[in-house]
Order: structure tokens, then C-alpha cells, then sequence
């Protein structure tokens, strides 16, 4: 095991008198598009956040690119870090009721657990970026779930910021500086629906703004509406701004038959996937993820991406570009078009 450092991005109000708790469950005090950068360093052998080191970088002032500060520091850290060691990045978007620490706490599963092959084979982690948005982290029963809501709504115009600062670093990196890596995305749960709001807010500022920056995209658990890729109002953009699209279901998923049946909301697209799979863009990708999802998490079978061997692997080939047929471990559907992951190796 080796030195594992997880990148993050918040609009949280940070907190840095708190020792235990850097960043709190509220909007930052300049704003609910206001993001704070930094990374947390994690030595070999610790799990948690207390035991790691968090650096928060220093805030930049101005429109100018400085750097030593903010969103320009980590921007700038993640391309060395891409070119030197040759390796992926990955965006990561947590659900509803999770602190910052367990959201940096599961960014930090994902990069020891999640590896993949360089193009001579070598097997390589990739590097993680948490955006993490102030959900609640309090399971109070209905209370929590539409705060949360609320603020994933809410927390629409940080993720779009967010989004135009990295098209906007890329296009005007000298190619000199490039390097032949990719950039992913990953949003679980609730994490959907903010990105949703993410898109949505793009649009509105910058009609034409949406580009690909992402090459895998991956919806894991989605809590959001079954008919999302059907309405301009909701994801129907969402592939334009990556090569592929893959949505992981799990119709046993309690967290969201809890959404669906008691929030009042639509079908959700974890549950069941998309409601007309005839209608979806060939960039969509749908994989039925049952057989894992019940050991990896035994009480609501909710958090199986990151607790699942068998997850761990199908991720990896996916984040590897590997055509959804070739992947191994998983069965084809006819009637559900999609595929379903066999289990977990004994």
C-alpha cells in the first residue's frame, strides 16, 4: 500500500478552527458557487480523514491565473501529476447524507481500490477529485433527504464554475503541456441529481458551453428521474460532455425505492434504469448491477460501487475504454438491453 493523495473541490463553509471537521455541512459563507480547493495526503494504512493531512489551498483573489492559488493550483498539480505518472483522473460527485470527511473518505476507496492499465499494460491508480457539495450527514427521516435535496439543487452553479474553469484551463494549455491521459466522472446517488442542476446551470450561462472533457462517464445508483435522458430540462445533454455514458441499477436498491415511494418522486434511473431504453443515445451504456449490489451492501444495496470486487473491476474496464461486450464478468440482457454484472469472484 502506498501514499494515496485525493484532490477535492467544495462549496462547503470551511471550518478551520474544527480539527475533526475542516469543512461543515453549510454553503460557504461567500456564496453557494464559492469553491474552496485542496488535497488530503493519506499515508499507508490509515482509513480515515483524522488520521490524514489536509491542505487547503489558499484562496485566490481576481480573475487572474495565479498558479500557487485555488482552483488554478489544483488544476495545474492534477496535469504534472497526469503527465509525470501517466495517470487518469477521476471526478467524483457523493449523494445525499454524507459528510466531507466521508465523502474524501470514499474518494480515497475509489483510488486504492479502483486501478487501470496504461496503454504498455501497466496497472496504475488513478487520480481523485472529490466535488463535495454540504449534504446534511444526518440520516433524520424525511428532513435530511429534501434538505439535501435542496442544496444539490442549489449547488447547481458551483459544479458549472467548476466545469467552465477546467474547459476553460484546457483550452488554453499550450500543447507542450498536454499529456495523453483522460478525465472521468463518477456520480452516485443523489450526486445525479446535482449534476443535473450542473448542466442545467451551464446551459443558461453558455447556451453552447457544453464540450467533452470527460471521457467515461459513470452514473452509479443515480437517484434521478427514470425519464432523465428524455427532457432538455434534466440530462438529455449529458452525453455531449463525454465518450460514454454508463448508468449502474439496481432494482433492489432500497435507498431509492425509499426516494421513489415515500419522497414523492418519479421512478428513479438506479432503480430500473431509463424508462425507454429504444429512445436512449448510443452513447448510453446500462448495467444491472444486483448480484453485487446486496453482498457489497447488505443493508439497502445503495453503496455497491465502491464495496463490490466485482464493482471495483467492471469500473476499471470501463474507465480503461474497454467495449462494453469485451468486459468481462457480465452477462447481455435482451430484454432489459442492458448488461448485468454475473458476482462477486468466491
Amino acid at each position: 500500500m502506498t501514499n494515496v493523495r485525493v484532490y477535492f473541490a467544495t462549496n462547503r463553509n470551511h471550518q478551520p478552527e474544527n480539527t475533526k471537521l475542516v469543512f461543515g455541512p453549510r454553503f460557504n459563507a461567500d456564496g453557494v458557487a464559492a469553491l474552496r480547493y485542496g488535497h488530503v495526503d493519506f499515508s499507508p494504512g490509515v482509513e480515515t480523514l483524522q488520521g490524514a493531512e489536509v491542505t487547503v489551498y489558499e484562496d485566490a483573489a481576481g480573475p487572474e491565473f495565479d498558479p500557487t492559488k485555488g482552483g488554478a493550483r489544483l488544476l495545474e498539480e492534477l496535469r504534472k501529476g497526469m503527465c509525470i505518472d501517466q495517470l487518469d483522473t477521476l471526478v467524483f460527485i457523493h449523494g445525499f447524507n454524507v459528510t466531507f470527511n466521508g465523502a474524501i473518505e470514499a474518494g480515497l476507496r475509489l483510488a486504492r481500490e479502483v486501478r487501470i492499465r496504461d496503454p504498455n499494460g501497466v496497472s496504475k491508480p488513478v487520480n481523485v477529485v472529490v466535488f463535495s457539495w454540504p449534504s446534511d450527514g444526518t440520516a433524520v427521516p424525511y428532513m435530511s433527504y429534501y434538505s439535501d435535496r435542496e442544496d444539490a439543487r442549489a449547488s447547481g452553479p458551483a459544479l458549472a464554475r467548476a466545469y467552465l474553469k477546467l474547459r476553460d484551463f484546457l483550452a488554453q494549455l499550450p500543447v507542450a503541456q498536454r499529456c495523453q491521459r483522460r478525465i472521468h466522472l463518477l456520480a452516485h446517488s443523489m450526486g445525479n441529481y446535482l449534476l443535473r442542476q450542473g448542466v442545467q446551470a451551464i446551459l443558461a450561462k453558455e447556451p453552447d458551453g457544453l464540450v467533452r472533457l470527460f471521457d467515461q462517464i459513470l452514473l452509479a445508483a443515480p437517484d434521478e428521474d427514470d425519464d432523465t435522458f428524455e427532457l432538455d430540462s434534466k440530462l438529455k445533454s449529458l452525453p455531449r460532455i463525454g465518450r460514454q455514458v454508463t448508468v449502474y441499477f439496481n432494482p433492489s436498491d432500497l435507498a431509492l425505492i425509499t426516494s421513489d415511494k415515500t419522497k414523492g418522486n418519479p421512478d428513479r434511473l438506479g432503480s430500473d434504469g431509463p424508462r425507454l431504453v429504444d429512445l436512449l443515445p448510443k452513447k448510453v451504456v446500462l448495467v444491472d448491477c444486483r448480484n453485487v449490489a446486496r453482498d457489497a451492501d447488505m443493508l439497502v444495496g445503495h453503496s455497491y460501487y465502491i464495496r463490490s470486487p466485482a464493482m471495483a473491476v467492471d469500473i476499471a474496464s470501463v474507465l480503461e475504454g474497454m467495449d462494453p461486450e469485451k468486459i468481462g464478468n457480465r452477462a447481455y440482457i435482451q430484454q432489459l438491453r442492458a448488461y448485468r454484472i454475473a458476482g462477486d469472484p468466491a
